[in-house]
């Protein structure tokens, strides 16, 4: 039984950090979300925990007094995805209920009604230590985080959980909403912090005499294995414990000065490169080769301006030339190249959208559009705009082996990239001097291909310099 449905925006983001003093950029900021794995924006679990909680308690308005409480978040949920409480189960021993996007439910919730339990946990009357606020998250290591321990205070008053859960407040008392709530300011603040994932919480009911303005907190064990934290907790009428995760940090590329030596001077001198997506990655990386083999360089972005910026400050502090250019790849290119001061006669093409949205099915027409916006129709355009001034154009078309080997959740993917394959293949045989390198790449570490497992990954500058040594020999 569906129970609510919505869509979270920008603005509810604001209000819930705002409220639950939790302010990871991986929820707030799109130009450092892009570097996690998520690719953009994601809603806060525990907003959605207490949005489900409210929703099951507005349609159910007798409901019994929660003993305990498990949720487990498997994926992310988007800003602006239609997003579903369904309710599964309903008995007077608990409920079961699945938040969902389409019918893919993307965590899940398990209640048991009953009595509250008598007493805090002993740990958690010796935990001394208060955590002040920060608006900045800690940036602790994965060994930091093992040991730690404290207290924080409660950002969120009982009059914002009455606001914005009043059924859930109702049921279940404000300090317990306002400790749900201290979770994710732990988690995205204060333990793991930066590079965190929360990935679920198991907590219990206490008898209000325990009740307590603050969450104590104690790190009980460490993984390795999968960069994962377990947390007891307890304050505010509740005991349990946190697993989260510590999330793979943003993807350096080489730097200018360990690439001296690799590529010859002149190697790549007279050229004009335009680099479409060259503010981080792999398009950062052949920026930096082209630049060091004395090419000039043009590095486009579309919301990584300071990005951008920082990849051209470095080229130049060590010699090379590099321009910045403001590009969209889904808008006309002709009218974005207007503002070139050189015509390029290389171009490589490093355009994508965020990769790993988790999907609702097994294919979804609107994201087989949003892929070929930018792996087909994207390329064809600029590939045009450019050959009016250079016929002879050397590009290069960056495919991908999950074309062939289309992990789980990559349909949409593999296909715009298979289409653009084709269309490389037609342009080759029709539009001769251009010339189009096609390489299928192996996974390689960049921001999108970060895990929380670590994947066997190729070396991208073994990958890459043959690559770029092949398109700047064109033309021939």
């Amino acid at each position: 039984m569906k129970l609510a449905s919505r869509e979270f925006s920008d603005a509810d983001q604001k209000q819930f950090a705002a409220v639950s003093g939790d302010h990871n950029p991986m929820h707030l900021d799109a130009l450092q979300a892009r570097r996690t794995p998520a690719g953009e924006p994601v809603v806060h679990g525990i907003n959605l925990l207490l949005w489900t909680l409210d929703s099951l308690a507005i349609a159910n308005p007798e409901l019994p007094p929660l003993r305990c409480l498990r949720v487990r978040f498997s994926k992310f949920v988007y800003l602006g995805e239609r997003v579903d409480v369904v309710l599964t189960e309903l008995t007077p021993a608990g409920a079961r209920l699945n938040i969902s996007v389409g019918e893919a439910p993307r965590a899940k919730v398990s209640l048991d009604f009953g009595d509250a339990i008598e007493d805090r946990p002993p740990w958690s009357n010796a935990i001394q230590e208060s955590i002040p606020f920060s608006p900045t998250p800690s940036n602790l290591s994965f060994e930091q985080a093992s040991g730690r321990s404290g207290r924080i205070s409660f950002a969120m008053h009982s009059q914002d959980a009455a606001t914005l859960f009043p059924a859930a407040t109702q049921w279940l008392g404000a300090p317990r909403i306002q400790a749900m709530a201290a979770s994710t300011h732990l988690v995205g603040m204060v333990c793991p912090g930066l590079n965190s994932i929360y990935g679920e919480l198991s907590v219990t009911s206490l008898r209000q005499s325990s009740l307590q303005d603050s969450l104590a907190f104690r790190v009980t064990g460490t993984d390795p294995r999968f960069q994962a934290v377990d947390q007891e907790i307890c304050g505010g009428g509740l005991t349990g414990t946190v697993k989260s995760f510590f999330r793979t940090p943003p993807v350096q590329q080489a730097s200018m000065q360990s690439l001296h030596g690799v590529v010859g001077s002149a190697d790549f001198a007279g050229s004009v490169a335009l680099i479409i997506g060259g503010s981080r990655g792999l398009g950062e990386l052949t920026a930096k080769l082209i630049a060091t083999g004395g090419g000039r360089v043009i590095v486009t972005w579309q919301t990584g301006q300071l990005d951008a910026e920082k990849v051209a400050q470095e080229i130049r502090l060590a010699g090379g030339s590099c321009e910045t250019l403001a590009y969209d790849s889904r808008r006309p290119a002709a009218d974005q190249l207007s503002r070139l001061t050189e015509t390029p006669s290389h171009a490589y093409y490093f355009a994508t959208p965020a990769i790993a949205r988790p999907s609702s099915g097994i294919f979804a027409t609107e994201r087989l559009s949003e892929f070929l916006a930018v792996y087909v129709d994207g390329f064809w355009d600029l590939s045009r705009a450019l050959r009016t001034h250079q016929p002879g154009l050397s590009l290069f078309y960056p495919s991908s082996v999950f074309v062939a080997e289309r992990p789980k959740g990559m349909t949409e993917y593999a296909m715009a990239k298979a289409a653009g394959e084709v269309l490389c293949a037609d342009m080759n045989a029709s539009l001769s001097p251009a010339h189009i390198t096609v390489r299928r790449l192996p996974r390689l570490p960049t921001d999108q291909t970060s895990s929380l497992i670590a994947a066997h990954t190729a070396d991208p500058l073994e990958t890459l310099l043959p690559v770029i040594r092949e398109v700047q020999s064109w033309p021939r």
